[in-house]
Formats: C-alpha cells, sequence, structure tokens
C-alpha cells in the first residue's frame, strides 16, 4: 500500500497489520465538459447564466488558487461560454487566494491564451488599496473585499464541493469570502471554528459558514452571483452544480456526502497522508487532523504522513490559528501527534507536532505509547476526502 505523501508515495510497511478505511466507490463523471454545460443549463434557485450575461455586462470569473487541486480551465471554459454576449475586455479574472500571498498565474493551469485576452486580478488580501469595504456580519466579521467585485455587475463563483474541517464543506460562497477578502476579516471569521458547530461535514447549522455566506451577501448586493462547483469525493469528480450561492451548494453537499461520510471504530493509532498540493506544507495538511481525531481512541497517536516541501507555513498561524483553534478540539483528552515529512526536527519542533523521521519509526514509538505490541493500527490514505462516523 503507497500513501500519498508529497513528491512521490510513501510505501505503508510490510507486516503491519493495519485497517484501511477508503471511501465508497466514487462514479466519475464520464464527460465533465458535458456535466458543467448541463449544470449551467440547469441552475438551481437561479436563471441560467446565458441570460444573465448581454454585450454590456461587466462579468467576473473568479478561481481558486494553485494551492487547490481544481479543475480551473475546465471550469473557466465552462463560464466562458455561458458569459459568450460578454465581450472579452468586460470579462475580469480573480484568483481567490484567500489569505494566501499571490502566486504565479501561470501555476494555475489556464491556457496562455485566457490570461493574455482578460483582465487578471491577482487577489492580495493585504492590499488595502484593492479593498472596498461593505459592512459588518451579525457576528462581528468586518467584510473588507477587493474592488473588483464592486466593479461587476455579474459574479462567477467556481470552485468544488467537498469536506472541509471548520466550514463544513468546501465551495459554494467560500470564492467570494474568503477569497477575495481583506486577511484580518478573513481571520476574524475563522475564529468561529472554535465553535464545536462549526464542523467537519456540517453546511447548515455552521456558523463560520453561515458567517461567510452573510458576508458574501454584503458584497454582493446589488449585483448577481452564481455559483459553479464540481461536486468532488475520493479525488474523483462526480458532478457539478450551478446556480444560487448558497442552494446550489447545498444540493453539491447532498450528492457527495454519500460517498464521504465512512463508518469505522476508534483506533489505538490513526495514520493519515494526502496527495500533494495537501501535503505541501504543515499549513495545508494540517486538515488531515481532525479526520484522524475523530476516530482516535483516548491516549491514542496519530500519525500525519505530509511531505511538506513548502515548510511549515506561518508558524503562529500554524500552531496557533488553525491547530489551537481549530484542530485541537477533534483530538481526545489524552493523544500525541507524530509527523513523517521531509522537514528537519528543528523546525518540525517549532510546531504542535512531535518529529518522526519515518514511518517506521513512527510505528515502533506508537505501539511503545499506547502500550501494546499490536496496537489497532487504523490508515486513511487521503484524510481530506473523508467524513468519519465513529461505529
Amino acid at each position: 500500500m503507497n500513501l500519498g505523501y508529497g513528491s512521490r508515495p510513501l510505501p505503508f510497511p510490510e507486516g503491519v497489520p493495519a485497517r484501511l478505511l477508503l471511501p465508497p466507490r466514487v462514479p466519475a463523471v464520464a464527460d465533465l465538459g458535458a456535466a458543467l454545460r448541463e449544470a449551467l443549463e440547469r441552475p438551481i434557485g437561479a436563471e441560467p447564466l446565458a441570460r444573465l450575461a448581454g454585450p454590456s455586462t461587466r462579468a467576473l470569473v473568479i478561481v481558486s488558487d494553485a494551492s487547490r487541486e481544481e479543475p480551473r480551465a475546465s471550469l473557466f471554459a465552462a463560464a466562458r461560454r455561458a458569459l459568450a454576449a460578454v465581450p472579452d475586455e468586460r470579462l475580469t479574472i480573480a484568483i481567490a487566494n484567500g489569505t494566501h500571498a499571490p502566486g504565479p498565474v501561470e501555476r494555475l493551469g489556464l491556457p496562455a491564451e485566457v490570461l493574455r485576452r482578460h483582465r487578471v486580478v491577482n487577489h492580495d488580501s493585504r492590499d488595502e488599496s484593492a479593498l472596498v469595504e461593505v459592512g459588518v456580519t451579525r457576528r462581528g466579521t468586518r467584510v473588507r473585499v477587493n474592488r473588483c467585485l464592486l466593479e461587476a455587475d455579474l459574479v462567477v463563483s467556481t470552485g468544488r464541493v467537498k469536506p472541509h474541517y471548520f466550514a463544513g464543506w468546501g465551495g459554494g460562497a467560500k470564492g467570494v469570502f474568503p477569497g477575495l477578502g481583506r486577511d484580518q476579516d478573513i481571520r476574524q471569521n475563522h475564529l468561529l471554528k472554535a465553535d464545536p458547530a462549526s464542523s467537519l461535514g456540517r453546511a447548515d447549522g455552521n456558523p463560520c459558514r453561515e458567517d461567510l455566506e452573510e458576508a458574501v451577501g454584503l458584497a454582493l448586493a446589488g449585483r448577481r452571483g452564481h455559483l459553479l462547483n464540481v461536486v468532488e469525493a475520493g479525488g474523483t469528480i462526480l458532478g457539478a452544480v450551478a446556480g444560487d450561492l448558497v442552494r446550489a451548494h447545498r444540493e453539491g453537499v447532498r450528492q457527495a456526502r454519500p460517498y464521504c461520510e465512512v463508518e469505522a471504530e476508534r483506533a489505538d493509532v490513526v495514520v493519515v497522508s494526502a496527495p500533494l498540493p495537501v501535503s505541501g506544507s504543515l499549513y495545508q495538511a494540517s486538515k488531515l487532523v481532525p479526520p484522524a481525531g475523530m476516530l482516535l481512541r483516548d491516549g491514542g497517536v496519530v500519525i500525519a504522513c505530509a511531505e511538506c516541501p513548502d515548510g511549515t507555513g506561518p508558524l503562529k498561524v500554524v500552531n496557533e490559528g488553525i491547530f489551537r483553534l481549530g484542530v485541537r478540539r477533534f483530538l481526545p483528552a489524552r493523544y500525541t501527534l507524530l509527523l513523517v515529512s521531509g522537514m528537519p526536527e528543528e523546525t518540525v519542533r517549532q510546531t504542535y507536532a512531535t518529529f518522526a523521521p519515518s514511518l517506521e519509526a513512527a510505528l515502533a514509538r506508537a505501539r511503545e505509547l499506547v502500550g501494546k505490541a499490536a496496537p489497532d493500527v487504523l490508515v486513511l490514505p487521503d484524510a481530506g476526502d473523508l467524513v468519519p462516523v465513529v461505529r
């Protein structure tokens, strides 16, 4: 068995008894382009995008940044076909970097011709000159967004619906905010991850998601917002949804849930991993820990396998904003978290995790910590795609 790890797979040691937790077999969409086209022609809770666009429309298409593995080229192509009446110079592409620093647009996978023909806004959440304040949510989140949103008549947010450890599910309104928001405002919204209701697999009644959807309502006041998302489970695209930013998103959640929710008994040791880009940094790989924590017995050991070629990410954010505030509550009262990565021990020592030089060494240490010669080991090869249910 090979685990996703980084630039190369990580073999699971032979001779170690383990249970393997995989999602149900996902029926892959036969033709992604056709699925996107059909979703746009039959939108949920909204008029078809083609009817909303004309020669004088100022359109904005939002795409995710390169830290997310999404079919951006296919999503944009489908949106552009639906917006055929909009001239090239009146269509802007915005990159939803959120709190991430703007990266090279060449890494997005969009055709060079597309990048030449349209204005591209590589959102920088720290550039105050590019931000406009639009209000404050009922939960107290100040909302400042990129000016390009207010310059548009029609906003199309692309992305994917898949599990998210505190927003419940990815996709939906997230492309607008936090995607194009101010870093301070995004972190204010993310404080809601400490609420137990802001949980993996929960879309409705989730304070963090409700707050960001309210923020998007403020940002899009007086203009039309439209969703185009792929629905993903286990790294496989099973369909697409389009239409109202909230209603279409919930339909995507409904479609994804049966292929993401998995039942399992708790284990002494839970091993989690993921391929790139999730395993690119500890900042991203931290999202693998909540599914492990949900299935870990008290006093157990989580082994997170992520090469982290990009390092830890901002340490204060990783240790405080991500782990202490959001991830820790998924773990039992007593736990040990070992990290198998390509980072040196002195770097890992600065994080919330404990260094392990290899997966073999981590499993040996776990046996010592648990106090069993043959502990119950559970392996989640792509934990970020799972919503565990304790059996």
